[in-house]
């Protein structure tokens, strides 16, 4: 089977894909063209280890050149139960890396994307407030599709992480840092012990998209805003990266 070198664990709208993309164009890298392969997500029913079809995995990989780098890249694996714990399994010494985005932006990016889907039937307001209930109400309090609060609190997730792997495993960076010329994006082929190389600028889904700003929009991020407050002081004295203009007040309506 394949062991992967490092894994782009999170978060859901948080320019993963374009995370993937400059990635791979680093010649000791290498990330299937299939995003989101979810192999350590399992079916929170199970209570046994990892029972997956293995092949299928690996069949991932097998364009990968012998002395390449092996990664996957699964925004769900930092929310989602137990799958930090396969990971470590899989590999302890993996290295990991997490791209974060404003959580009132991500959820509204999050929904955006589900009501192009049809699979949202709620507008955003309800879907924030009352429709939080699918989500505690659902089997273990997670929920795949409608936990755009629930992803949002990045220090109690980073709790985990924090618990399970040494923090020199783990790259933490914001969504607005995914661009070809950041410093941030050197510093990450640098954590991977590669010797960096110059990225090309990518075109389609290098932000994350949302749907018009709504109506309401402006009170939304307001109270996600008071929801997030505490999570947000937490998550700024638990990585290295300045998230002061997201403490000082909801993201800014202009897209």
């Amino acid at each position: 089977m394949i062991q992967l070198s490092f894994a782009i664990i999170g978060v859901q709208k948080a320019s993963t894909t374009a995370l993937a993309q400059y990635l791979g164009q680093h010649p000791s890298l290498y990330i299937p063209a299939e995003k989101e392969t979810h192999f350590f997500k399992r079916d929170l029913a199970e209570h046994g280890p990892l029972d997956k079809d293995l092949t299928t995995f690996t069949d991932r990989f097998v364009s990968a050149p012998p002395d390449a780098l092996s990664g996957d890249a699964t925004p769900i694996y930092f929310y989602w139960p137990y799958s930090l714990e396969l990971l470590k399994a899989h590999n302890p010494d993996i290295r990991l890396i997490l791209s974060l985005r404003h959580p009132a932006m991500r959820a509204y990016s999050a929904w955006s994307m589900e009501k192009r889907r049809d699979r949202e039937p709620l507008d955003f307001s309800s879907a924030i407030r009352d429709g939080r209930r699918r989500v505690t109400d659902a089997p273990f309090g997670v929920h795949h599709i409608y936990s755009y609060v629930e992803r949002g609190f990045y220090a109690a997730q980073l709790e985990r992480l924090y618990a399970l792997f040494d923090r020199r495993q783990i790259f933490v960076l914001r969504a607005d840092q995914v661009t070809p010329r950041h410093t941030r994006m050197t510093d990450i082929q640098k954590f991977l012990g590669l010797e960096p190389v110059s990225l090309d600028p990518i075109s389609g889904n290098i932000h994350p998209s949302s749907l018009p700003p709504q109506d309401t929009l402006e009170a939304d991020f307001a109270y996600l805003q008071d929801v997030f407050q505490h999570d947000l002081d937490r998550l700024s004295t638990m990585i290295e990266i300045d998230i002061s203009d997201w403490i000082q007040g909801p993201p800014p309506i202009d897209f």
